[in-house]
């Protein structure tokens, strides 16, 4: 059963992560998920979309790269990645059997394979990243007559001409995380453009950025978290590739307007899986400029949920894959910059580490 093995694999973690109570939060949450998001009598996550089943990867990764956690995620990762399997279209994923290609799943999967690549370095993973992006690639619109042209189209689902801050922006951020590895040019030169085409096509008079711009230019000006995050993540992976100023300006600014405008009820109304992508980068942001403001926001949205949100007789914060793998995610990353480690336990995100594997 999963939970026998989940046992066995984090034995030790909770006294080895002791120090820790981010680290202890993180394993719990990652051990509840195991025990009752894993389908019964079968080695796969009950539900199937390939969305979650991403984001339970990234959780495992995770947790296993929190320093002091004594673990092999090897097996639990291979096996989100071998249900993510069936729905493989080419390079790229369907986000459901038989269904339509969502570019912004295909972005969380190339994240996760270049995680696992610092995890245990792995080229195949690698390349698997690289012809992902290439089909992001193939998803900008070039048609110099459509509103507000260029952007990666959110999906290939009939009758659907959106082109999203998430689809574009994430796809900037695997170009960054490519770069960094490869040092190709076309990646840098893909994701300059795609992030030119974010602040042209999506930035608000606030500061943040808007969801998207439809086929007829209307644009859905909904501001959400995790469109936030992920731009937060891109600008701070463009100053460390490039070592331009600017970009680490562009993300501690975003971060803060960020901040401020969903202080409160803003906030708890977000969906965790957004809220959590956000305050993820931004903790990856306090280990490069040391703003604790910005470790104290994830901390304080953290304790809420650990005391508010999550059931004390299963640990789990959602009945959801995604929502429960969310908040595995951020007590990982508050583990990882409260211990200092952020730098240390493992080389910058553009690195590969040499390893078995």
């Amino acid at each position: 059963m999963a939970w026998t093995a989940c046992a066995a694999l984090f034995a030790c973690t909770s006294a080895s992560a002791g120090s820790s109570g981010d680290a202890a939060q993180a394993v719990a949450g990652y051990v509840a998920m195991e025990r009752y998001l894993v389908a019964p009598g079968k080695h796969s996550y009950r539900e199937t979309d390939a969305w979650p089943i991403s984001q339970a990867v990234a959780a495992t990764i995770a947790v296993a790269r929190i320093p002091g956690v004594a673990t092999d995620a090897a097996a639990f990762a291979a096996r989100g990645f071998r249900q993510l399997g069936p729905l493989r279209l080419g390079a790229l994923y369907r986000a459901n059997a038989g269904g339509a290609v969502y570019y912004d799943d295909n972005e969380w999967i190339a994240e996760d394979l270049l995680d696992w690549n610092l995890y245990r370095r792995d080229p195949a993973a690698v390349a698997r990243a690289e012809a992902i992006f290439a089909g992001v690639v193939k998803a900008w619109d070039a048609d110099a007559s459509t509103p507000c042209a260029g952007g990666v189209y959110w999906t290939t689902a009939s009758g659907v001409g959106d082109r999203n801050t998430v689809s574009t922006a994430n796809g900037a951020l695997v170009g960054l995380r490519l770069y960094a590895l490869t040092h190709r040019p076309v990646f840098l030169y893909w994701s300059r453009r795609m992030l030119d085409w974010v602040d042209a096509c999506m930035l608000a008079p606030d500061g943040l950025y808007w969801d998207h711009v439809g086929a007829d230019g209307a644009v859905d000006r909904s501001e959400w978290t995790y469109n936030q995050g992920i731009l937060v993540g891109a600008y701070l992976m463009l100053y460390e590739t490039t070592h331009d100023v600017s970009a680490l300006g562009r993300a501690e600014r975003l971060t803060d307007a960020t901040i401020t405008a969903f202080a409160g009820n803003r906030l708890s109304a977000e969906p965790p899986e957004f809220a959590a992508v956000f305050f993820r980068h931004a903790l990856e942001l306090a280990a490069v400029d040391g703003r604790s403001s910005y470790v104290s926001a994830a901390q304080s949205y953290a304790d809420a949920a650990w005391n508010d949100v999550r059931d004390p007789a299963t640990g789990l914060f959602s009945e959801r894959l995604l929502g429960q793998a969310a908040f595995v995610q951020l007590y990982a990353q508050l583990a990882v910059t409260e211990t200092g480690a952020a730098r240390s336990a493992s080389p910058p995100r553009g690195a590969a580490p040499t390893g078995p594997g």
